[in-house]
């Protein structure tokens, strides 16, 4: 049996003995078969409705890091529900494809049917005004970014890669479709295995991926000009000459 396997074992045993502990699941890399040597043990336990905290830690256990997520069933409803009104679907996405350790009540398997029910719940998109807010803010940001190189400024890196989240995340809730986690953008925009065994969808634009991919891999401003540029058009374009927003206070 493999190192992490006999911790593992080691480690859910003492949750599984406590009475307010109903259900426990092996989620990220390791279910998956995607872990790397850097990868620590997820594992999500599932408490009792009578429960009154939540808790989220992690701990060495004979050499292996785990690290573990525990939430009484009401606080995983709120998850589902709390994510999905920010494009996100990190909850849903943990239980769905995560392995059962255990589950004393049959609790996991109606947490599943909730969770495919938000995997398949569209998100709502944004209205026009918060659609021309993002566009300045996107502009801004570009703004700022050749500033600071102009300037031989030491934050350059910094800016760029905010400006390409910046594109990211505002074109996302643009299109109505989920905003990839930072450290899974690259290899789910660029890995279509990896992107189907964390069950996410193709991205809806794909010159927007090839526009990203290539800013990611060569940091050059005329790279993450051409990202905003694209996404500014896709967005109704944009001008700052007497660029305003009115709305109502």
């Amino acid at each position: 049996m493999a190192d992490w396997k006999r911790a593992l074992e080691k480690f859910i045993g003492e949750w599984r003995e406590k009475d307010f502990v109903e259900a426990a699941l092996l989620t990220g890399g390791y279910a998956l078969g995607l872990q790397t040597p850097r990868s620590d043990v997820d594992v999500y336990i599932i408490l009792s409705n009578n429960v009154d905290w939540r808790e989220r830690g992690n701990v060495l256990v004979n050499g292996v890091l785990i690290e573990y997520f525990a939430n009484p069933v009401r606080a995983v409803r709120r998850y589902l529900e709390d994510e999905h009104s920010k494009n996100k679907r990190n909850t849903a996405r943990i239980i769905l494809i995560g392995k059962v350790l255990f589950d004393k009540t049959g609790i996991i398997e109606t947490l599943k049917a909730e969770a495919e029910k938000y995997m398949g719940k569209p998100f709502q998109k944004p209205d026009e005004s918060r659609i021309e807010l993002a566009k300045y803010i996107l502009w801004d940001a570009l703004d700022s970014l050749k500033d600071a190189e102009e300037r031989g400024d030491p934050s350059y890196a910094y800016l760029y890669h905010l400006t390409l989240r910046e594109a990211l995340e505002s074109y996302a809730r643009f299109l109505g479709t989920e905003i990839p986690p930072a450290s899974k953008v690259y290899r789910l925009f660029s890995d279509e295995a990896f992107r189907k065994a964390y069950l996410f969808p193709d991205f809806p634009d794909n010159e927007f991926v090839s526009l990203f991919l290539r800013a990611m891999r060569n940091v050059r401003t005329e790279n993450a000009e051409a990202l905003v540029s694209h996404v500014l058009e896709r967005m109704g374009g944009f001008s700052i000459d007497g660029w305003k927003l009115r709305t109502r206070v």
